[in-house]
């Protein structure tokens, strides 16, 4: 096999494709007459006589026993459009061999002396169809040099024993390619070489011990062929005409030299590259205006193009920008269109897609853009790099035509007597040759029986191999065959398919036609569903669950009950048992949007937003004005940080039909992460007026507010009171009233609890641990209620120090009273506040007698309900913050309320010793930095004009994009500012090393930050504003001694930032001694929960001696 022209660039698809693109209509292969000589053992066009029985091929060798072999698989296969002959020329030349539509002239008689050529060519030229294309492969003089020389090394050794005997004369010569190949260095004659030593015997003596024929150049060679009557079209890879195709010198100097001459043009181009071999296109018309210089590319449009490759995973279990081919080549790529174009021949392999099914598929609805130019230039770009695995053909592939409903092997398994294991070669019908093991043989022979994980292992390698073929429908009922397992790992491999088997072709799918192949009995389950669905509604999760699962249990292949408990597990937030449900429904059908949609959503809730956004695009590609594709959609772009395209689809959402209350919320949240806060609480305004019983929106536009610096001290209460007054109402609706059942001895053994969404890898753990790990088990128990579905070596860690452990998430608000004062709690703590994932509710339903808010929220629950709020001693001053809780305050001294990461980097000098200048910076959210904060922070780089800026906690280009526009604006040049993406938390901490100085914001401040970048060494100067949120930084710089950097004005903040350039010294030794403030557990004495225990008990006194909640402190 020729190293520049692989059997898949001969199959008569190929040459019909490049001919197209010479402007040379070409006969169909499917109905095509050919002729291939020196066609070996005919692998090829026996895979095409199966791709095309209403073709006839007839394939000639000189070489006998490679026709035995191919006699016999034709045989074998039954294959009755397909003869094989051993001939040689003169046998050709004394028959009439009808018309051909393809004559395929390679192997032993591509070389063919001068005379004995030209007579073959004139043979052509009689028998070929008016339209026909004769495929001639040629040795040009331009690589005769490398030939001669490998001749030369050859012939002296085969003869240096003196023996004439052929045999012994072609073992010496292979025993001097090894030799060669072992000892030449790299470059094109050791390729050569290689190459050589994989032709057969007959190859291998005629080619180098035969007598030398001698070459032509391209010149000549288009003159022979002119004369004998043909035209010249082009080469059978027309990217090998394409100066570009050898990169930019060459292009570059090509076009100096080679003129506009079509025959120079290609001579140059020979001479530049050494061209040493050439498959030509030879048509019978001869109208030379009909043929381009070049072969058109803008043909490529016209094309049907298929692909063998899988998306690459990394060793973290991440979807990463690149792909493997079938067979094994890595790309990878940046571009987004190029990423979706190999997702989507892999999806539909070994089946071909059009270029309208493409620019459909890749359109991304979000961005409203017209990618049929990226897909075009993509689809370029790959044509001239050919990598391995993709193809392309001028008409829908021979797969496509296949009509049989159930999937089969392109050959038939029966043909084949291979000993076992024994592995058999074979061509698919692209032209590419492949390896079918004993193992796979066994599946075939068993009529691919058998859903097993080696069953599918066997299955993907087979139709990666293209070792298959049948109708879509057939595809889509192996597919289903293995989903309906419950396997969820092939749901996702196959996701892409499922959707170009969902739908008809003008609608970018595979389909012939759109179908409906919901099952009749899907409409018996209503009537349960009605129930179940009521159920859920009341909030009788685990009834619905169990009804629901009952019925599957009675029913276990009924596709109504299965439906039915997807359906449960969607509305009751089981979201693995979901996708385990809806994969086992979709092994049955998967037309219906709405599965689509259940499965988006399930794969949103597991943070798997990779397939529930390629899910979401598919849906909005086919129905463009769905609110909740939409709205889905841009909770996602939310959850991943991509905050432009979150409000993007969230205005899209809002402009389609049956907006509810969630949408308007959706887009609140959203806006105000981008710091367009009065819009997103007008927003969210809204959804509360629709739906006011949903305090989740109440919560959303009490933390918007809280980060508005336009928003005064009262006004925020005020608000927080309202939401108390609302939870309290439906508390008292409720009319669930407990009694604690525990004993009211103040020195009891305390049982304490813990709610919150947060018991997992997330800042609140940072504080939380300390006191987790520091409390005395003696004295109390501790109980963790996690209401997030995820789960990590954190939560591990946390539920490894409890007495009790329950995940909560799935429980309503009710049912958490109950559970809560079922475990007989003494101590309840909400460690999320008004944030997401919180059960504020619960806490109005009073399920434990003493009820604390801590951590989570800087601010107020606004529940009557709440007793106490802790605070540091810090914060007991200015002594104002008491007006602005419901709770009374428990002002506790703590010397350590944060746990560093074991793995932080160590603190290195400060940066402005070596750079001459501060480099001030901020990692805080976004949402924190409001335009007042850039105003200040422009103010304090303007007055300072040598500092630097670095800015953190960017998502993307779009984040940075704007916030630099925003800069800008105020007067700062780009180049001062330094932009840092979201990272990892080592990452994050080792960026610290580049900063001398956090900028706070306000009027919420920092608090994980300002805690890390302690650590770190790098101190938070911090402005004290009037509320909570506004005086977490102050909190925290006292609490490491460092009151110098808490400012009480924006003057002292501006003013206080700026000094700092004339003390670095001292600077320096802030930050190299600051990690030392934070005293260690144990360390001379030191116990960080003393002063804790000491809260808890003294609340435990007050309530067990019938007295109110009031605020006290507890010093050390």
């Amino acid at each position: 096999m020729s190293q520049y022209y692989p059997d898949r660039n001969i199959s008569t698809a190929a040459i019909q494709c490049a001919a197209h693109l010479y402007h040379l209509p070409a006969v169909a292969p499917e109905r095509a007459r050919i002729l291939e000589l020196g066609c070996g053992e005919g692998q090829g066009i026996v895979a095409h006589a199966h791709a095309c029985p209403e073709s006839i091929v007839i394939g000639i060798d000189i070489d006998e026993a490679s026709i035995a072999v191919g006699q016999r698989r034709a045989l074998a296969h039954g294959l009755a459009n397909v003869e094989l002959f051993n001939a040689g020329l003169g046998d050709i030349l004394a028959i009439e061999g009808g018309e051909f539509d393809y004559i395929i002239v390679r192997g032993a008689f591509s070389l063919l002396g001068a005379p004995e050529q030209e007579a073959l060519l004139t043979w052509c030229r009689q028998n070929l169809s008016k339209s026909g294309v004769v495929c001639l492969h040629w040795y040009p003089s331009t690589g005769a040099g490398d030939t001669a020389a490998i001749r030369d090394a050859l012939s002296y050794h085969a003869m240096r024993g003196g023996n004439s005997d052929t045999e012994v004369q072609v073992n010496a010569v292979r025993g001097m390619l090894s030799y060669l190949a072992m000892t030449l260095p790299q470059g094109a004659l050791k390729t050569r070489v290689e190459e050589a030593e994989r032709e057969s015997d007959l190859m291998l003596t005629l080619r180098y011990l035969a007598p030398a024929v001698e070459p032509l150049t391209f010149s000549e060679f288009y003159s022979k062929v002119d004369e004998l009557g043909f035209g010249y079209a082009g080469d059978a890879v027309p990217q090998y005409e394409l100066p570009d195709y050898y990169g930019d010198k060459v292009a570059t100097l090509h076009g100096l030299v080679a003129g506009q001459d079509r025959v120079a043009a290609q001579q140059y181009l020979d001479f530049s590259v050494s061209r040493s071999e050439r498959f030509s296109l030879l048509a019978a018309a001869r109208e030379e205006a009909h043929f381009p210089p070049l072969p058109d590319l803008a043909s490529l449009e016209t094309l049907h193009w298929s692909g063998s490759f899988t998306r690459r995973i990394n060793d973290n279990a991440q979807i990463v920008k690149g792909h493997t081919s079938g067979s094994g080549q890595a790309l990878s790529s940046d571009n987004p269109v190029t990423l979706r174009v190999l997702d989507l021949l892999g999806a539909a392999w070994p089946l071909s897609l059009s270029v309208d099914q493409l620019v459909f598929n890749c359109r991304m609805p979000e961005e409203h853009a017209d990618v049929r130019e990226q897909v075009l230039a993509t689809l370029k770009e790959l044509y001239l790099k050919q990598p391995s695995g993709l193809y392309w053909s001028a008409s829908p592939g021979a797969y496509n035509r296949a009509e049989n409903d159930t999937l089969s092997a392109i050959v038939p398994p029966e043909s084949f007597d291979a000993e076992k294991g024994e592995a058999l070669t074979l061509q698919n019908y692209w032209g590419e040759d492949f390896t079918l093991t004993a193992e796979e043989l066994c599946y075939l022979r068993s009529g691919m029986a058998g859903v097993s994980d080696d069953a599918w292992q066997c299955f993907l390698s087979l139709r990666n191999k293209g070792a298959l073929t049948g109708s879509p429908l057939a595809w889509k009922k192996h597919y289903q065959s293995f989903l309906r397992t419950g396997n969820t790992q092939y749901l996702r491999q196959l996701l892409n398919t499922l959707l170009l088997l969902s739908v008809s072709t003008n609608r970018g799918g595979l389909l012939s036609e759109d179908v409906n192949d919901v099952p009749r009995t899907e409409q018996s389950g209503d009537d349960i569903y009605d129930e179940i669905n009521q159920l859920i509604q009341a909030k009788d999760i685990q009834q619905a669950k169990a009804r629901s699962e009952q019925l599957l249990s009675d029913n276990p292949e009924d596709i109504s009950a299965l439906r039915c408990y997807s359906r449960t597990c969607i509305l009751s937030n089981q979201w693995d048992d979901a996708i385990n449900a809806l994969c086992r429904l979709m092994g049955y059908y998967f037309s219906s949007l709405d599965i689509y949609y259940d499965l988006a959503t399930a794969f949103q809730k597991t943070s798997d937003h990779y397939h529930a956004r390629g899910v979401l695009q598919g849906l909005l590609r086919l129905e463009e004005k769905n609110v909740n594709f939409w709205h889905s959609l841009a909770y996602s772009y939310y959850q991943h940080g991509e905050m432009a395209l979150a409000e993007q689809c969230s205005r899209a959402s809002l402009r389609s039909e049956g907006v509810k209350a969630i949408h308007l919320a959706t887009m609140g949240v959203i806006l105000s992460d981008s710091q367009k806060l009065d819009e997103a609480a007008w927003f969210l305004n809204k959804a509360i007026e629709l739906e006011p019983g949903n305090f989740e929106y109440f919560t959303s536009l009490l933390f918007v507010l809280t980060h508005d610096h336009n928003v005064t001290a009262e006004q925020l209460f005020e608000k927080h009171l309202q939401y108390g007054q609302a939870v309290d109402k439906w508390a008292k609706a409720c009319d669930l009233h407990f009694s604690y059942a525990g004993e009211k001895d103040p020195a009891k053994k305390l049982r304490v609890g813990f709610v919150s969404g947060d018991l997992r890898k997330h800042p609140v753990s940072h504080f939380l641990e300390p006191f987790w790990d520091g409390l005395n088990r003696e004295h109390f128990e501790l109980v963790g209620y996690s209401v997030s579905p995820i789960r990590d070596e954190v939560t591990e860690h946390l539920e490894a120090g409890s007495v009790l452990w329950r995940h909560v998430d799935k429980l309503s608000q009710r049912r958490l009273a109950e559970q809560i004062n079922e475990d007989r709690i003494d101590i309840l703590f909400d460690l999320s506040g008004h944030t997401s994932d919180n059960r504020l509710p619960a806490f109005a339903l009073r399920p434990a007698p003493v009820q604390i808010s801590w951590i989570g929220y800087p601010g107020t629950t606004g529940l009557s309900t709440m007793d106490y709020r802790i605070l540091t001693a810090t914060l007991a001053q200015p002594a104002d913050l008491e007006q602005q809780l419901t709770e009374s305050i428990m002002f506790i001294e703590m010397r350590k309320f944060f746990e560093p990461h074991p793995q932080s980097p160590d603190i290195q000098p400060l940066p402005a010793l070596k750079n001459g200048w501060l480099t001030f910076g901020s990692f805080n959210r976004p949402k924190k930095i409001n335009d007042e904060v850039l105003r200040v922070w422009a103010k304090i780089l303007t007055l300072y004009p040598e500092s630097r800026f670095v800015i953190g906690f960017m998502n993307d280009d779009k984040m940075v994009a704007a916030m630099t526009k925003k800069l800008q604006q105020l007067g700062i040049d780009e180049s001062r500012l330094i932009f840092k993406r979201r990272a990892s938390l080592v990452d994050y901490l080792a960026y610290h090393h580049e900063i001398d100085i956090l900028l706070d914001a306000f009027p919420y401040s920092g608090g994980t930050t300002s805690n890390h970048a302690c650590w770190m060494g790098v101190p938070t100067l911090t402005l004290c504003g009037a509320t909570m949120a506004a005086r977490q930084g102050v909190d925290i710089m006292r609490s490491y001694g460092l009151e110098q950097f808490v400012a009480y004005s924006v003057e002292d903040y501006i003013n206080k930032a700026i000094g700092w350039r004339d003390n670095v010294d001292e600077l320096n030794e802030i930050r190299m001694t600051m990690r030392g403030n934070l005293p260690r557990e144990n360390e001379n004495g030191f116990n960080a929960t003393a002063t804790f225990e000491r809260a808890l008990q003294e609340a435990w006194r007050i309530y067990c001696a019938g007295e109110a909640p009031r605020t006290f402190t507890v010093m050390e």
